[in-house]
C-alpha cells in the first residue's frame, strides 16, 4: 500500500508571465522587420499591365528600381550599373552552392526610357541570369 504525504497534494504553482512576454517581444519584432522590409522600396510609378497572373512563390533575391532620370536603385541605394553586375555574380554563386534560385526585379518607372531598362538586362543577361521579371501595376490597382 502506498501512502501519499500531505505536501505532495500541493500542487506547484508555474509562473507563465516570462514566456508571454517573449512571445510578445517576438511578435513585435517579426511585425516590425515585415514592415521594415517593405519600406526598403522606392516609390516608383510603375507601368500599368495586366501582367502574369501566377503567384509569386518567393521574394525575389535582387530588385532593381530604375527611376525615370536613368538612376538605379537597389534596397533603396544609388546604385551604378558595375555594382548591379558584382551584386548579381555573388548572388548567382550562391545559388549555385546550393541556395536558392537566383531571380530579379525589375522596377522600372513608366516614363523611364527603355534603353536604362535594356542597359540592365544585358548586363545581367552577360553573366547568366536568366530568371528576371518586370514589376507593373494591374489595371485595377494591385501591384504585380
Amino acid at each position: 500500500m502506498i501512502r501519499r504525504s500531505r505536501t505532495s497534494r500541493h500542487m506547484l504553482a508555474l509562473d507563465l508571465t516570462p514566456m508571454i512576454d517573449v512571445v510578445f517581444q517576438l511578435i513585435i519584432f517579426f511585425m516590425f522587420t515585415s514592415h521594415f522590409g517593405q519600406m526598403m522600396r522606392t516609390e516608383i510609378d510603375l507601368p500599368r499591365e495586366k501582367g502574369d497572373e501566377r503567384e509569386v512563390q518567393q521574394q525575389p533575391a535582387m530588385i532593381i528600381d530604375i527611376q525615370r532620370d536613368g538612376k538605379y536603385f537597389v534596397e533603396s541605394r544609388e546604385t551604378g550599373l558595375n555594382e548591379i553586375e558584382r551584386l548579381a555574380r555573388n548572388g548567382i554563386a550562391a545559388s549555385k552552392g546550393g541556395g536558392p534560385r537566383f531571380d530579379v526585379l525589375l522596377r522600372p518607372d513608366q516614363t523611364a526610357p527603355a534603353s536604362d531598362l535594356d542597359r540592365v538586362l544585358a548586363r545581367l543577361s552577360a553573366i547568366g541570369v536568366v530568371d528576371w521579371k518586370i514589376g507593373t501595376i494591374v489595371p485595377n490597382g494591385s501591384d504585380r
